[in-house]
This record gives structure tokens, C-alpha cells and sequence, in this order.
């Protein structure tokens, strides 16, 4: 592979975020609620209880209030996550609904997540009813077994018969999300989980290899010789296996973990993965505007206390300016998580080189051993590579450093 090398030229500055939408065109609200904790998860969630979560809608809506200069609208995706957005029950979603998603765009995406376990046909009536046009299922697995050692608080019964309250109240954009490589999960058991997921005709389908993450109980189960982690060969045969099954029933492989029918594309997380302008509400919610990523303080009580004071006031948060060759950079890896991968002209206008240019030690090594493709208008991971992307793109942000 031949690029032209920029890095002689130390002078270079990379423009910051030029095609970046401005004001943001994705919202975000985190709900910060779970009945029970599932084993894996870091996501920051607290207990539930009646008087927190209607101090939480107020104080959400209070935030968006402080936020409207930054982010006036419209929007063209709003995303309730969590957390267990559905736990709020119908009264209050209904009402951030309500408030929240008159300044979308008409056709905007308005996707929630959703546990099984907390679907009635009431709740389905309402989101659907206040304008909820995209629904994200929890599903995980179809196994008892495995959804028991996860810590969920739903069994595969309760699967259906979330799809079927869904679909009832006129829901025609569902996505199930799915984990392989849980310990004691065979390559068959992953094959049922897969098969009975495509018998549901989702519109969207995510498969997410479990992760120990440190702090978890099951991070710790792992740190203390409880459990072991699911070998790397067989992991990538399940990988695999997602692959060719959800492909040869007509979803797009177009994001490293995630499937779509044709149209359905998540367009809030694609938002994401081009890096590209949002707002986040909510105790532990990020926003990326202007260059400037902002995270919410994960620390529900003291978000309440501010917003809900006289005249309400920002929660506290941390925040970092991405500049030069580190936005590039970040920028490149979401983008490279896209099976279509990086598009080298938009790259080049968004920051003043191209990619290969950009980092041109790393792609030169990659593309000599076949794990990165470079066409006319884009760069993009080799099919083959996909499962060892993350050490790929850990390289290319550390030629940076």
C-alpha cells in the first residue's frame, strides 16, 4: 500500500469537526433505573422507586430547559437508554414523550430500550401511542439457564410474549439484542439462541460477545477463578456463526456487532459511530457537541438536587475537548467499527487528510497482512479482521499517542 506522508510536517494541525453537525442532531436520555443488576453490567443504574423517578422526569426536563441553547433541535434520533427506560412505567414515559419529542424532526427515529421482563400491553400502548417508533429488546439469550447466570430478571417465556404486546400495539421496528461467549454456553445452545431470534422476524438484531468488566460481580467471579472466559477460537466461530446466519436471512452485516433488514439501520448509534454532534440527558449521560465531550456525574441524587433547585442549576459533570489528532483519531476508530468502514473524502474534508495519510505507519501494516482494505472511496476492515478489531483499532489510536 503507498500513501502520501503528512508527518514530516509537524506543523500540521488537523481541523477540528468541520462537518460535525451543529447544533446536535441526536438526543440521548439516560434512565438510570433497574429492578436488579444484571452480573455483567457497568452501565451506572440505582434501585427504583416511585418518588426518585418522578423527581427524575422533572429533573430531566428541567436539564433539556438548560440545554436549549447548546441543542435547540430539532432532532433527527432520540434514544431513551438506561438503565431500564420501560421501568418508568406508562404515566411518566408518556410525559417525557410528550415533552421531549415534539422538537423532533417528522420522521425522526424515537427508539427505547426495553426488558421483557417489564413489558405489559399497557405500557407497548403507551410508548407506541406517545410516539415511539423504534423498540430495542434486551433479549440476550433464549435460554433459562444462561439469562439466570447473566442476572436478568426475565426468562425466554417472557420474550414472546414482549414481542407479541409490541407488535399488538402497532410496533414495525423491533431489535433484539443478543450475548455469546457466556461461560457454559455451548456453540449449539448460541445456534438456538440465533434461530429463535430470526423466528421473531426483529427488524434489527445485535450480538455482543459477553465482557467481564472490572467491579461486576461477574468481573469479579472471573478475577477469582469462579468462572473462565470462553476461549478465543470458540468465540470466533460464534462470531461467525452470527455472521453467516442472520446474513442468509437477509440482514446487512453493517456494524461489527449489528444486523439489519434493509432500512432498518440503527440511525441514533450510527450518530455514534460517525462521531458526529449529540446531546445527553440524564445522572451519567454523555454529550459530544462542538468538539467538547461532556459526561453527566453517574450520581443520580446529587442530579436531582440541582436541577430541582431555585433556579435550577447544571449537574456536575467532567468534560474534554477533543482537538487535533486525538478527535481524528477517535473518529477513525468509530468509524472503522462500520463494515463499510471510513470514508476517505469525507474524512478528508471533515479534518484536512485523509486517513492514509493520517496513519500511514499502521495502515501499511495492516494492509500488508490483508486486515485493512483500501478501495477508491473508503477504508475499511478485511471480513477476517473483524474479530480481532479491537486490537487493530487500539493500534491506530496509539500512533497517536
Amino acid at each position: 500500500m503507498i500513501v502520501n506522508s503528512c508527518k514530516e510536517n509537524q506543523a500540521f494541525v488537523p481541523r477540528v469537526d468541520a462537518e460535525t453537525p451543529n447544533p446536535p442532531g441526536a438526543l440521548y436520555v439516560h434512565v438510570p433505573f433497574c429492578r436488579a443488576k444484571c452480573r455483567y453490567c457497568d452501565f451506572y443504574s440505582r434501585p427504583a422507586d416511585d418518588e426518585t423517578m418522578d423527581a427524575y422526569v422533572e429533573s430531566v426536563l428541567a436539564e433539556r430547559r438548560l440545554r436549549e441553547s447548546e441543542a435547540p433541535g430539532p432532532f433527527a434520533s432520540i434514544f431513551f437508554g438506561g438503565g431500564t427506560p420501560t421501568l418508568l412505567g406508562a404515566e411518566r414515559l408518556a410525559r417525557l414523550l410528550r415533552e421531549l419529542t415534539p422538537p423532533a424532526k417528522g420522521d425522526a427515529e424515537i427508539s427505547i430500550e426495553a426488558n421483557p421482563g417489564t413489558i405489559d400491553a399497557a405500557l407497548a400502548r403507551a410508548m407506541i401511542d406517545g410516539g415511539v417508533n423504534r423498540v430495542s429488546l434486551g433479549a440476550q439469550s433464549f435460554r433459562d439457564e444462561e439469562l439466570a447466570f447473566l442476572g436478568r430478571i426475565h426468562r425466554a417465556g417472557e420474550i414472546y410474549k414482549a414481542v407479541d404486546a409490541l407488535r399488538a400495539a402497532g410496533s414495525r421496528n423491533l431489535g433484539l439484542d443478543l450475548i455469546y461467549a457466556i461461560p457454559g454456553q455451548s456453540e449449539e445452545s448460541w445456534r438456538e439462541s440465533l434461530e429463535a431470534a430470526i423466528g421473531l422476524q426483529p427488524q434489527h438484531v445485535s450480538c455482543y460477545a459477553l465482557s467481564f468488566e472490572a467491579g461486576t460481580p461477574l468481573g469479579d467471579d472471573l478475577q477469582a477463578g469462579r468462572v473462565e472466559e470462553t476461549d478465543d477460537e470458540t468465540q470466533r466461530r460464534m462470531f461467525d456463526q452470527a455472521i453467516e446466519r442472520l446474513t442468509s436471512a437477509g440482514y446487512e452485516h453493517y456494524e461489527i456487532s449489528n444486523f439489519a433488514q434493509p432500512g432498518f439501520r440503527c440511525r441514533h448509534n450510527l450518530v455514534y459511530w460517525r462521531n458526529q454532534s449529540y446531546l445527553g440527558l440524564g445522572p451519567g449521560a454523555c454529550s459530544y457537541i462542538r468538539g467538547i465531550r461532556r459526561a453527566n456525574r453517574p450520581d443520580t441524587s446529587r442530579y436531582l438536587q440541582c436541577l430541582q433547585a431555585t433556579p435550577p442549576e447544571a449537574p456536575p459533570s467532567e468534560q474534554e475537548r477533543l482537538t487535533g489528532y486525538k478527535a481524528m483519531a477517535e473518529t477513525l476508530m468509530l468509524n472503522l467499527r462500520l463494515i463499510e468502514g471510513v470514508e476517505i473524502e469525507s474524512f478528508r474534508r471533515r479534518f484536512g487528510l485523509s486517513p492514509l495519510e493520517a496513519f500511514e505507519k499502521s495502515f501499511q501494516r495492516y494492509g500488508s497482512q490483508g486486515a485493512v482494505v483500501v478501495t477508491d472511496s473508503h477504508v475499511r476492515l478485511s471480513r477476517d479482521s473483524l474479530f480481532t478489531s479491537n486490537s487493530i483499532l487500539a493500534d491506530l489510536l496509539a500512533e497517536w499517542d
